[in-house]
C-alpha cells in the first residue's frame, strides 16, 4: 500500500510517495509491525483553493449525459483535471500539466498540487489513465488521492455500468 505524504522543510512542502508494509514476525533485524520506506520524490507541493464553483456540466456544456459519457475513459478524465484547473484557477502560464505526457511541472522541476483533498501530480495522473474501468473502489479512491472531485451522474454512467 502507498500514499503521499508532505514533508516541511524551509516553510516550503515537499510530496513523497510513501510504501507502508507490515511484518506479521519478527524478521531478521526487524520487529513486528509497520514499516514506512519513500519510494519516490514528488516534487514541491504547491496548495490551491476552490475559487469557482462552476459546475462540470455547465463548464463542459453538457446537455446529454449518455452522448458524453461516449467520449471515452480517456477524454472524460481530461475533461475532469481541466475543470479542476479552472474551479482551483490553476495558471497555465504558472504550471504545465501535460495529460499527454502525464507530466505536472513548474519550469523545470515536477511539483505537486494539492487540490480538494489530494495531489496532482506526476505519480497520480498516470495512475488515473492507466486505471482499468471495474473496480469501482479503486477508481474511486484514485480519483481522491489525484484531487479530483467527479460528479456522482459521470462517476455512475461511466464506472458504474
Amino acid at each position: 500500500m502507498s500514499f503521499i505524504r508532505l514533508k516541511k522543510i524551509n516553510d516550503k512542502e515537499y510530496a513523497y510517495l510513501v510504501e507502508n508494509k507490515w511484518y506479521k514476525r519478527k524478521a531478521k533485524g526487524k520487529n513486528k509491525g509497520p514499516r514506512q520506506k519513500v519510494s519516490k520524490y514528488l516534487g514541491r507541493s504547491y496548495s490551491f483553493d476552490k475559487v469557482n464553483d462552476d459546475d462540470f456540466f455547465s463548464f463542459k456544456k453538457i446537455d446529454d449525459l449518455s452522448k458524453y459519457l461516449k467520449k471515452g475513459k480517456s477524454g472524460i478524465i481530461r475533461d475532469l483535471v481541466e475543470w479542476e484547473l479552472f474551479r482551483h484557477n490553476i495558471c497555465k502560464d504558472d504550471f504545465l500539466v501535460d495529460l499527454d505526457n502525464k507530466i505536472v511541472k513548474k519550469g523545470k522541476k515536477e511539483v505537486s498540487l494539492r487540490i480538494n483533498e489530494g495531489f496532482l501530480n506526476s505519480f497520480t495522473l498516470d495512475r488515473l489513465f492507466r486505471l482499468r474501468i471495474g473496480d469501482s473502489y479503486h477508481l474511486a479512491k484514485c480519483f481522491i488521492e489525484a484531487g479530483i472531485e467527479v460528479p456522482k451522474d459521470v462517476f455512475v454512467g461511466m464506472f458504474g455500468s
